[in-house]
């Protein structure tokens, strides 16, 4: 019908207009990116401010070095920051610094983990088990497919014999610290802990993709787990609503980029990056979140959480609920997910009347 999809056209704070003249309440806030709600006063000004000053140029600007100071003091590992215009970008250029710093061809990732659409991370994304370590997209070469390694989510021994077996040619591991893509199932400690392990005894970079985990903590999954990655990828809410990404780490592996003292050994240009509106709006996002915001937005969560487990104990009802601090998702069986095998086997066609349910009562 002409109500599926809906076609939004105005937002406030949590409520959407859409052009078939209903209320939608938006549950994932563009994908996780707006941590404040639609049209948050601080952020809409700061846009029209900085538009009467000009929308972009072609040097460095106040914002931009603001915004990163900002985010290298909130995660210590970043001693280096450069800005892209998307988590994808950012994934792709992390993954190049890696392969260039350490001389070596192979990437790892965990099995259905999403890190964006560029080829290495189109790799083992889908939820078909059946289809585990196969590329999610048309287009990809044979070689790029031979160069991923797929290791286990939440599996630290067989992460880290996987590793060991493939260390002389593995340039990188990098993780969701919360995989998102089976429903914000957090990493166990010690998994984590496994790969920075792992890691350090092969000369490879450990990469945390933190584009929608930084909402977990001022300094990410990263501060939460106390786990130090080598680099860092990140978005979302770094833009306050506006095309953002960043990805940074140890100085040595960033000096690829350096252009201070003649061509750089990785270029990296981009007409967009760092443009100042999308600085303003991510440095006004990233101002209001304090230790207490950051614990508000944690509580609404827990209600949230509290209030699935109470319909899950209601007899008939089929749903886990997965949860991280800050997201959580429902999975439809009756079995805790823990990992991406664990997510399968769910009700495909309970979930797409549950959407299209939560759709008719303008929630999307």
């Amino acid at each position: 019908s002409s109500r599926f999809p809906s076609t939004l056209s105005t937002a406030r704070a949590a409520c959407c207009g859409t052009r078939t003249a209903t209320s939608a309440s938006i549950s994932t806030t563009n994908a996780t990116s707006l941590i404040l709600g639609h049209r948050d006063p601080q952020v809409t000004a700061a846009l029209q401010a900085q538009a009467e000053k000009g929308t972009a140029f072609a040097n460095p600007t106040e914002p931009e070095v603001e915004l990163a100071s900002l985010l290298t003091a909130a995660l210590p590992s970043l001693q280096r920051l450069r800005f892209t215009n998307s988590g994808t970008e950012g994934v792709a250029l992390a993954l190049r610094a890696a392969r260039a710093f350490t001389g070596k061809s192979k990437i790892a990732k965990t099995e259905g983990a999403y890190h964006g659409t560029s080829d290495h991370a189109s790799i083992s994304v889908t939820l078909r088990v059946s289809e585990a370590g196969m590329p999610s997209s048309q287009g990809l070469t044979a070689k790029t497919l031979d160069d991923m390694i797929i290791i286990p989510f939440n599996d630290a021994a067989a992460a880290r014999r996987i590793i060991e077996q493939h260390g002389d040619d593995l340039a990188a591991v990098i993780v969701e610290p919360v995989m998102a893509g089976i429903g914000y199932v957090p990493a166990e400690a010690a998994f984590l802990e496994a790969l920075r392990e792992a890691c350090d005894g092969q000369r490879t970079l450990l990469i945390f993709d933190e584009v929608q985990t930084l909402r977990m903590a001022p300094g990410g999954a990263q501060q939460w787990y106390d786990v130090v990655p080598d680099m860092s990828c990140l978005g979302k809410i770094i833009g306050g609503g506006m095309p953002v990404g960043a990805f940074g780490g140890r100085a040595d592996v960033m000096a690829a980029f350096d252009a201070t003292e003649g061509a750089p050994a990785i270029p990296h240009g981009g007409t967009f990056n760092g443009n100042p509106m999308t600085m303003q709006a991510g440095l006004a996002t990233m101002r209001q979140l304090t230790p207490e915001v950051y614990e508000r937005i944690n509580e609404r969560g827990e209600t949230l959480r509290h209030q699935l487990r109470k319909w899950r104990a209601a007899p008939g009802c089929r749903f886990a609920s997965a949860a991280s601090r800050r997201s959580s998702a429902c999975k439809l069986t009756d079995r805790p997910v823990t990992t991406y095998r664990s997510a399968q086997g769910q009700d495909e066609a309970l979930r797409q009347k549950l959407f299209l349910h939560l759709l008719n009562e303008g929630i999307t």
